[in-house]
């Protein structure tokens, strides 16, 4: 695996608008006009206020670029994932390949060529499909303007374009294998779209290149879900212990929609991830899942936003923390009902097993009804793996280790079985089984 050292688009005498403009000159003029705005938004918005409960629990100025400088994404992607070796496209109808932000591969099934599936790098698609990138990218942006948001949004160097045309399904996922390595500020943007009627399933994959990287990644994510289709997104996270993680993701599901993520933490020192579904069609269906499995001194906040914009449809959330040594894991849900809800049915969930005395977990449900006639719910907990389903596994012969291994797994288990693919299942169920084996 190549662990090359990585060029920088300006020395630290060089502004952001420099290296901004210089991504930009690639770009069709209303791109590269975009990327201005959203810096001069990131330059006059000043940092989340402590005091805000999103922020309670992380330091916003350590998200910050401070000396680091936009890395130029390296061009050596390493060995391929399993999921990628698949010549005969049995098991992924397709893949690309992204290294510090950008794809430096893609390929479909050739047998799904008369499909018009889009999987490409975002920069490139923004060019030669203008029509479907134009009227989409960004729309999903805060209005209040998120600082760090706007980070990404003005200085990305690529991410992934995927597009799903009407009333095609595709019964394989897709696969977006992402590394990441160097020590400096890497951004990215992706943009999905399930088109009307449409049915596919995609995984994102980071990783980083190597343990000692230290890169400080912005990641900006729109997801927009057309009536009548079905998406399934997966998103894991397997970073080396020195990485901080910043992910943005937007979603937008219309009319008879149906959108499900699943996101799993394992890796990054530090982690700070917000994700936002609006739901704005009747008979709209929301699975949002998660699993965090924290340890050493790793600190990983979770926030997220179900927002019932109009009533008549559905939203599930369900995340579970693992944390270990003197790890801390934070959550913080919103369920909103709007004005229009009506009929709105929302449930969240929450629950953390805590490993050790040292270690930490904050969580705060939260519910927000503006109307009536609605069904919503809300659920958390923290605490040590109870003892009294340690002793009844003793009384079946099994070792006190190996009955706190049954239970995490177990814990664990309803939400991996999701992650889309067995091969990617396996090696997140090998991951949590590595760790146990050094914290039970």
């Amino acid at each position: 695996m190549s662990t090359d050292h990585m060029n920088v688009d300006a020395g630290p005498e060089t502004s952001l608008r420099d290296v901004v403009t210089t991504r930009g000159g690639n770009d069709p003029a209303w791109l590269a006009t975009a990327r201005q705005d959203a810096l001069s938004a990131y330059e006059a918005s000043s940092l989340p206020d402590r005091v805000q409960h999103l922020w309670r629990y992380t330091d916003p100025q350590r998200f910050l670029p401070g000396e680091r400088t936009p890395t130029t994404p390296d061009s050596h992607f390493g060995d391929l994932p399993a999921d990628c070796q698949d010549a005969t496209y049995e098991h992924v109808a397709g893949y690309a390949l992204a290294r510090d932000g950008r794809v430096l591969r893609s390929a479909l099934d050739p047998l799904i060529a008369d499909k018009k599936v889009v999987l490409t790098d975002l920069c490139t698609a923004a060019r030669e499909h203008e029509d479907l990138v134009r009227p989409r990218l960004f729309s999903l942006l805060d209005a209040g303007g998120d600082k760090f948001e706007q980070l990404s949004a003005a200085t990305f160097a690529g991410g992934t374009f995927f597009h799903v045309p009407r009333n095609v399904t595709i019964d394989r996922p897709f696969v977006v294998a992402h590394r990441v390595g160097g020590d400096g500020l890497i951004a990215s943007r992706s943009l999905l779209v399930a088109g009307e009627g449409s049915e596919a399933t995609i995984v994102f994959d980071l990783t980083s290149v190597g343990d000692d990287d230290a890169p400080l990644r912005h990641e900006g994510l729109e997801i927009h879900v057309e009536p009548g289709a079905r998406l399934h997104v997966a998103f894991v996270q397997a970073c080396g212990k020195r990485v901080t993680h910043a992910p943005v993701i937007r979603c937008r599901v219309e009319r008879d929609a149906a959108l499900e993520t699943v996101s799993v933490a394992l890796g990054g020192a530090l982690v700070k991830s917000l994700q936002t579904t609006e739901l704005v069609g009747k008979g709209s269906d929301v699975r949002v899942l998660g699993i965090v499995f924290a340890n050493g001194r790793q600190h990983i906040d979770h926030h997220t936003l179900q927002d019932h914009v109009i009533g008549r449809n559905t939203s599930n959330l369900d995340y579970r923390t693992v944390v270990a040594d003197r790890a801390r894991s934070s959550y913080t849900g919103n369920l909103r009902i709007g004005l229009d809800g009506v009929g709105a049915d929302a449930h969240q969930s929450n629950h953390n097993m805590l490993l050790s005395k040292k270690a930490r977990a904050d969580t705060i449900p939260e519910l927000e009804i503006l109307t009536n006639d609605v069904t919503c719910s809300h659920a958390a907990a923290c605490g040590p793996i109870d003892e009294e389903m340690i002793t009844f596994c003793q009384s079946r012969g099994i070792s006190p280790r190996d009955a706190r291994t049954l239970i995490v797994t177990g814990f664990l288990e309803p939400i991996v079985e999701r992650v889309p693919g067995q091969q990617l299942r396996e090696r997140v169920r090998s991951a949590v089984a590595d760790r146990l084996d050094r914290v039970v």
